[in-house]
């Protein structure tokens, strides 16, 4: 008798998670629809199902995450900081009070792809067949299997990378940032300026001002910034891509700035045209 009540108090839980929905939840058809699930014809309220209605309540207040189901899929709104889920494809999440993750009934199964609001870490299982992408409301970040933090509003995006790698993608200028292990990334759509840091060097890109400044980055990365930024195609010659460049440059053109690196550190960077 023990078991059967506490399986239909879970199946009560269940049922509220799935079909409330503010402002749109009937409690007369709620209460005729749990009493058919329970088998219970619910004409009138006895102590017994008070009790697992309040039971429900108590496990959806405590749980800290309102957790919402509509058509197109599923809403996840943390009700205090640290609240922790696990997404359908295993993946984990730890999301701050107020933030907001939604994803559609097709997640994990033609693609892993979930929009977010607020300060959310992810722990997201690995699947190279299904890259894991978090859209935010002025960036889209990819990953294959990595564990990282992103903070967002209506008007900044921020990303700090714990382990794996993570493709960081700004709204404008639409450059495909590659970050590693111990590396931030703050994009501000207000300003188009992008700053990534990393351990022992940092980057600025300024798509209103068309300005760019490298403080000991890496000049695999600078062509790859530099190929984005100015739309054309770049070569750099392999063994010179572990080199490092720090300088600044506002409006120069690209033949302008290929020409200083070159002949600041000896290389050999060509434009292809």
């Amino acid at each position: 008798m023990r078991r059967l009540e506490i399986d239909k108090t879970e199946e009560s839980v269940r049922f509220v998670a799935r079909y409330y929905q503010p402002g749109r939840f009937d409690s007369h058809k709620a209460w005729l629809q749990m009493g058919e699930r329970l088998g219970i014809t619910p004409k009138r309220r006895s102590p017994i199902m008070m009790w697992r209605v309040a039971a429900v309540a108590i496990v959806v207040i405590t749980a800290g995450i309102l957790y919402l189901t509509a058509e197109r899929g599923d809403t996840l709104i943390a009700g205090y900081d640290h609240t922790e889920f696990t997404l359908p494809d295993n993946s984990r999440i730890e999301m701050q009070e107020g933030a907001k993750l939604k994803y559609d009934r097709h997640f994990d199964k033609t693609e892993r792809r979930v929009s977010m609001h607020g300060e959310i870490t992810f722990v997201v299982a690995h699947n190279e067949a299904k890259p894991f992408i978090v859209s935010t409301p002025t960036a889209q970040i990819e990953v294959l299997g990595t564990e990282f933090t992103v903070t967002a509003d209506d008007d900044d995006t921020r990303l700090s990378v714990a382990s794996g790698k993570v493709r960081f993608t700004p709204g404008n200028p639409v450059i495909p940032l590659l970050c590693t292990a111990g590396m931030t990334v703050h994009y501000s759509a207000r300003t188009e300026t992008v700053n990534v840091t990393s351990p022992g060097s940092r980057m600025e890109i300024n798509g209103k001002t068309r300005s760019l400044t490298f403080n000991n980055t890496g000049l695999k990365e600078i062509v790859m910034v530099l190929s984005h930024f100015y739309k054309v195609q770049i070569e750099l010659p392999e063994s010179e891509s572990d080199l490092t460049f720090s300088s600044s440059f506002t409006q120069e053109s690209i033949i302008e700035i290929i020409n200083i690196i070159n002949f600041t550190l000896d290389t050999h960077i060509i434009l292809v045209e």
